[in-house]
């Protein structure tokens, strides 16, 4: 290294720092002039906002790779000779190496189609694998999901490209807050169904829209009659609290009221000889109790 570097020119030095520097300075204010360019897009078009990262990205990432190679080709032009025979040389274990990362380019392939076509973008509130999660970041290799308990969980873009995912934030994020109620066929059907629709609009992020929320009979079950109260929430998250909101507050109305809740009984009907042979068996029972107390 020190037999080489008195062989250098010192213009060729000075070039090259000052290439450096004005490729990362010309980088740095196109990369603030992108940002707020792309901050501008983003108030009119929000959900665009995992696209217009990966383009900034990618723009910065493309100019800097060009600027660094011009200028060190400029400043050292027997460079190029040299870059030239490692790229024949190495052209058989870039072979060996694709193979190796066949798996890594996959995910950067996937990343790219999953920031340009959305079928999941930042903040969005999904469903993976049972995990209910937010999205996180979607990085070059993988997607970062933040779950419901706030884990991390890293999943490689090729495997979340061939995942199905359900998507609650997608096209419409609101969501269909469903509450199943039972209440005993003695109680009042009618008072427990206004109850039940009272209750869901006083609850601050209940929704009226079109003829929700609404309460519909839905069976007849052994123990009582089991209604249905829908109504609508915002998003997913608000929609799980909100059902449980209901729930509770819909069994302090009912205990005020005086609607009765069911839970399971059964009634056994015997026979009149039946009852005649338990009558007899009692009567024993009685008499084997006189007879211990006399004895005793």
């Amino acid at each position: 290294m020190m037999e080489f570097l008195p062989n250098i020119p010192l213009s060729s030095i000075v070039i090259f720092i000052l290439g450096l520097t004005l490729t990362f300075v010309i980088t740095y204010i196109l990369n603030f002039f992108l940002a707020g360019f792309f901050r501008r897009l983003l108030e009119r078009q929000p959900r665009f906002e995992t696209t217009y990262r990966f383009i900034r990205r990618l723009f910065v990432a493309i100019i800097v790779t060009i600027g660094v190679l011009a200028v060190t080709f400029t400043a050292f032009p027997e460079t190029s000779g040299i870059v030239a025979s490692i790229f024949v040389a190495a052209g058989f274990a870039s072979i060996v190496i694709g193979l190796a990362a066949q798996s890594s380019l996959s995910n950067i392939i996937s990343g790219v189609i999953v920031s340009l076509s959305q079928p999941i973008k930042l903040g969005d509130a999904v469903m993976f694998r049972n995990d209910f999660c937010f999205v996180e970041d979607i990085r070059l290799m993988h997607t970062v999901l933040r779950t419901w308990d706030n884990r991390r969980l890293m999943v490689p873009n090729s495997v979340l490209q061939n995942e199905v995912i359900t998507n609650y934030s997608a096209e419409d994020p609101t969501m269909l807050v469903p509450v199943f109620v039972q209440v005993s066929y003695e109680s009042d059907l009618e008072k427990a169904m206004k109850i039940m629709v009272d209750v869901a609009k006083k609850h601050p992020n209940c929704m009226p829209i079109g003829d929700l929320p609404n309460v519909v009979v839905m069976e007849f079950a052994d123990s009582g009659i089991t209604l249905r109260l829908l109504s609508r929430a915002k998003d997913q998250p608000t929609a799980f609290m909100m059902a449980r909101d209901l729930l509770k507050e819909i069994k302090r109305e009912f205990d005020k009221h005086g609607i009765e809740i069911p839970y399971p009984r059964r009634y056994i009907v015997v026979g009149k000889h039946v009852e005649e042979k338990l009558s007899r068996i009692a009567d024993n029972l009685e008499e084997l109790l006189k007879l211990y107390r006399q004895k005793g």
